[in-house]
């Protein structure tokens, strides 16, 4: 296999479910790439396939759930792997799993066990994928938690999650994800079920850990505020499909794609105005067994062309530092121009 220069490239990923009501195309053909040290965002309304591609990465995905086409090239020791083709359950595929990618879940109550202390959890990890006895492990569990913020970590190191706040239990996650130093994390939308106040510190202290340890992140979200706040680049995705891909200057400032472009202008904002209404983006995401033909986003667009946009899925364009599927930016320079290019059915 070629060596890489991205930590992660993913490579037309697509994560199926073969249920008894039909197949779920939850992940369907994406395509994202993560440098070392940098942190892409992927944003999109609930039932979008960010957590399928998060899991996908890391090879958690449950039957009857499978990778059915697809590589996630990563660069383990210096060498290429393609972890789309290696064993969920294999040695290879569990000694990366958490010592070199790290992952911090949703929800914290959830993927925390309610029947083994904080520090129990924790020294697992490190017995796992470090050459540590009990005793190291047990103090590298108290470092771990005292550099997530976690206050008397030698008392809370024996507690179990739910004496732990909302806030304590997210930061003893973040600490289990990063106790083996890995060169990515990847961030399931951590902050979630904080209160204001709490998420701004958990988002305060990943970037603090990110710079301190030179990490990578993979950000995964629905608030375009914490976009802004950590992205470096952003892929916008709907109905499993990136539709946009850039840097987060441009996305904020010059989008492209229409979905892009409606959740931008449903973000709240402070002005004089009182009394306008928040402009919606019209109806809801479909379910994925009832994905429209063509384009997925066409049945809520308002720029969708009638007998073009229903045929067929738009390709990715790529510019080189900018991806858009959408049969208004056909090439690169209309990309580039920021044009729409009139589409016109055959």
């Amino acid at each position: 296999m070629r060596p890489l220069m991205s930590l992660l490239e993913i490579d037309g990923l697509s994560t199926h479910f073969a249920t008894a009501d039909g197949l779920v195309r939850a992940v369907d053909d994406v395509s994202l790439r993560v440098e070392p040290g940098q942190t892409v965002c992927v944003v999109g309304e609930s039932g979008c396939g960010k957590s399928v591609t998060a899991r996908s990465i890391l090879r958690l995905i449950d039957p009857p759930g499978r990778i059915v086409a697809g590589r996630i090239r990563y660069q383990s020791a210096g060498a290429a792997v393609d972890l789309a083709a290696l064993d969920p359950t294999g040695a290879e595929m569990r000694r990366i799993r958490g010592k070199e990618i790290g992952m911090v879940f949703q929800e914290p109550m959830a993927a925390l066990s309610p029947v083994h202390t904080i520090g129990r959890q924790l020294t697992e990890t490190l017995l796992l994928h470090e050459r540590l006895g009990k005793r190291e492990a047990r103090e590298r569990a108290i470092d771990e938690l005292r550099s997530v913020g976690i206050p008397q970590p030698e008392q809370r190191i024996d507690a179990y999650s739910f004496q732990l706040s909302g806030g304590m239990r997210q930061r003893a996650m973040i600490a289990m994800a990063l106790a083996c130093r890995p060169q990515l994390l990847i961030a399931d939308e951590p902050t979630t079920a904080l209160d204001v106040t709490t998420q701004a510190q958990i988002l305060d202290l990943l970037r603090s850990l990110q710079e301190d340890r030179g990490m990578a992140m993979l950000f995964i979200t629905h608030d375009l505020g914490v976009v802004a706040e950590l992205a470096d680049r952003v892929a916008v995705m709907y109905l499993g499909t990136v539709v946009e891909e850039c840097d987060v200057d441009s996305l904020f400032h010059d989008p492209r794609h229409p979905y892009t472009r409606a959740l931008l202008r449903a973000v709240p904002r402070i002005e004089r105005r009182v009394r306008r209404r928040l402009p919606t983006i019209r109806g809801q995401v479909p379910h994925p067994q009832q994905r429209p033909t063509g384009c997925p986003y066409r049945t809520r667009c308002d720029h969708a062309v009638p007998n073009l946009c229903d045929q067929q899925p738009p390709p990715p364009v790529n510019t080189g530092d900018r991806e858009v599927r959408c049969v208004h930016y056909p090439t690169a320079d209309s990309i580039r121009d920021g044009h729409e290019e009139p589409a016109h059915a055959g």
